[in-house]
């Protein structure tokens, strides 16, 4: 699994890079590139119950399989829309809402699974160690796939990614079995039943449902600023591709550096006082981004950022994963995903949406991170800041 999602991240990396500047250089666009963004998300609002479902019914093994095979297909049809002269804007929407399906129904599964093949006082360390895999490519990420999207150009780079994923499928099959078989449910009225079940159990559960809320604000204030950084550093402070994914690999740095440190932080510290006080770290520091336009000092101000962002992502994982039972896991990683994934395309949208009325990216990022330190602020009054 661990090396699945190393190449399966590998090549998100250079979608990430080269669909926005694809846009951008077709189109000049802030708004259409951020859109493309917030549109990746919206998906899980429609797909995340029923891929919880799927997780805690059936064989959560096929499930990654079979999503990274169809992510295969929906990434060909997304580059045959690219080839065009001009974009068709529908067609490309429609391509970039297809793959990004694919997420929604398999994540619930790959998050569920490892309580199936670690003991529970492994959780910190395994969500640590997938952490690490994600954060070393923050660093190595944006260089490697920079490079290859200047050298290669933005296409290839997308049928790099597109192989990627038929990679990951093949490393999957090495997953072991489940050896107690499921008793799964067949019927769409016993699929709509455990969807129901698990969105009721996220309710009833104030301290998970606290944590999925207090993500809905950060996601909300993260990609107001996230989904314009490409407009921001290559057509305002006028960066070059490799000067961008050099800030973003030192971004990647911090979060490498929480992942490495992520177990034995929480289980030093209450998981409440943790998510709350990271949170807040967080939206502080964002604040200081409106300190400078050099892009080494963008870098180390990221970096910061992403350090209190993991540790955040990493005690919040591990406390869903001691507090809810195995049997409702996937469903519940569904829910709480899906509310607090709900406000990314709105925060990008809404942030393409300033600057496209001539609000300047300071702006952005300054009611960004007043709204994240808030969401903190308001973390630590809820149930999750009483948690232990």
């Amino acid at each position: 699994m661990w090396l699945g999602f190393l190449i399966s991240s590998l090549g998100d990396w250079l979608y990430r890079l080269a669909l926005p500047l694809i846009i951008l250089e077709k189109t000049g666009s802030a708004y259409h590139a951020a859109t493309v963004f917030g549109l990746s998300f919206i998906p899980w609002i429609f797909f995340s119950l029923l891929g919880g479902s799927l997780a805690d019914n059936y064989s959560k093994k096929k499930i990654l399989i079979s999503g990274n095979i169809a992510a295969a297909l929906a990434s060909s049809f997304l580059i045959f829309t690219l080839l065009e002269r001009t974009i068709d804007f529908r067609l490309l929407y429609a391509a970039v809402f297809v793959l990004a399906s694919v997420d929604p129904l398999i994540h619930p599964s790959f998050q569920s699974i490892i309580p199936e093949i670690t003991t529970q006082d492994q959780f910190a360390s395994a969500n640590s160690a997938i952490q690490m895999v994600d954060n070393t490519l923050s660093i190595m990420g944006p260089l490697l796939g920079g490079s290859l999207v200047a050298f290669l150009g933005g296409i290839s780079a997308l049928w790099i990614d597109t192989v990627s994923f038929l990679a990951t499928a093949s490393i999957l099959i090495r997953l072991p079995t489940r050896t107690k078989p499921l008793q799964t449910t067949h019927t769409l009225n016993a699929m709509m039943h455990a969807m129901v079940v698990g969105a009721k159990y996220s309710l009833q559960q104030k301290v998970i449902f606290s944590g999925s809320l207090m993500f809905l604000f950060t996601n909300f204030a993260l990609n107001m600023f996230e989904a314009n950084f490409m407009f921001y550093m290559t057509k305002t402070l006028n960066y070059s591709v490799i000067n961008t994914t050099v800030a973003m690999a030192l971004g990647g740095g911090g979060a490498l550096a929480a992942s490495l440190v992520g177990s034995m932080i929480v289980n030093h510290f209450k998981a409440g006082f943790l998510l709350s006080a990271s949170t807040i770290l967080a939206g502080l520091s964002t604040l200081l981004l409106v300190t400078s336009t050099n892009y080494i000092c963008i870098g180390l101000i990221l970096a910061m950022v992403s350090f209190f962002g993991t540790l955040n992502v990493i005690t919040y994982f591990t406390l869903r994963q001691r507090t809810v039972p195995q049997n409702i896991l996937g469903r519940v990683v569904a829910v709480t995903r899906m509310v607090s994934y709900a406000s990314i395309p709105v925060g990008s949208w809404f942030g393409g949406v300033l600057l496209a009325h001539g609000q300047s990216m300071a702006s952005v990022i300054l009611l960004a991170g007043i709204i994240r330190t808030l969401a903190g602020l308001g973390a630590n009054l809820s149930p999750l800041g009483r948690e232990k």
